[in-house]
């Protein structure tokens, strides 16, 4: 039987990570060899206590408190390496912790593993996947644009949803694509990370799958989107091209 560990961010989510615990449980209660790790960027409102409250806090809830809030990427990565490396996962799948990500899709991002594959992406434009008819127009074209742009960059389209933080992962992905993206301080800031932890695994040739997933916005806290997003994806893209054309 398979261990994996459901891997989520956090940064000021005390109004829903522990409504977002519950709903984990709830989907994964009859599914075996699984844990919980909340990564938390020292959030000041709290939502570190939120999760030692827990009911199921050291059993299948567990944390790691980054001692500064560093972003998304070393997030990610802070949480793949515990997952891995002191948790004995043999995957990791990362979500949100806002409920943009609902755990209903858990099981079949399991039976995709179960399949196989290495690699996993929640996709919100194949099948009945969607994202939230309420978003501003900014939102839309952040999301809907860039997945149409990135395939033209990094050459390829094994990927309908590049910037999806939903995610399966296996352990030699990780392994393989750590060190990659840690050469680039570009490729690890905020949600460019989504982007090029992608890119590396396909380029990779690593084995990997979609599922569609319904995308609701957040109904509480603060959208984690920022500046950032806009200028170190450019260079991550930009960056990628010109390294294809060059090696050529």
């Amino acid at each position: 039987m398979a261990k994996f560990v459901v891997v989520v961010p956090t940064y000021n989510e005390r109004e829903n990570i522990k409504s977002l615990i519950d709903k984990i449980c709830l989907v994964l209660k009859n599914t075996k060899g699984w844990k919980i790790l909340i990564v938390d960027d020292n959030s000041p409102d709290g939502t570190s206590m939120v999760v030692r409250n827990h009911k199921l806090y050291k059993k299948e809830v567990h944390i790691l408190i980054k001692e500064k809030k560093e972003g998304l990427g070393n997030a990610y990565l802070a949480g793949m390496g515990r997952a891995f490396e002191k948790m004995d996962a043999d995957f990791v799948i990362t979500m949100d912790a806002d409920h943009s990500h609902k755990p209903e899709y858990l099981p079949v991002f399991l039976t995709k593993m179960s399949e196989g594959k290495d690699f996993v992406v929640g996709s919100r434009y194949i099948g009945e996947g969607a994202i939230p008819k309420e978003w501003p127009l900014y939102r839309k074209v952040l999301s809907i644009g860039g997945n149409l742009i990135v395939p033209l960059f990094v050459g390829s389209r094994k990927l309908t949803d590049w910037t999806s933080g939903f995610r399966a992962i296996r352990k030699n992905v990780y392994h393989k694509v750590r060190p990659l993206i840690l050469k680039d301080h570009a490729q690890n800031k905020g949600y460019t990370f989504n982007i090029s932890f992608a890119y590396h695994t396909v380029d990779s040739k690593f084995m990997t799958g979609e599922v569609p997933i319904k995308f609701p916005d957040r109904k509480h806290g603060q959208s984690k989107l920022g500046l950032e997003y806009l200028i170190h994806t450019p260079i991550f893209l930009i960056s990628t091209r010109l390294g294809k054309l060059f090696s050529v």
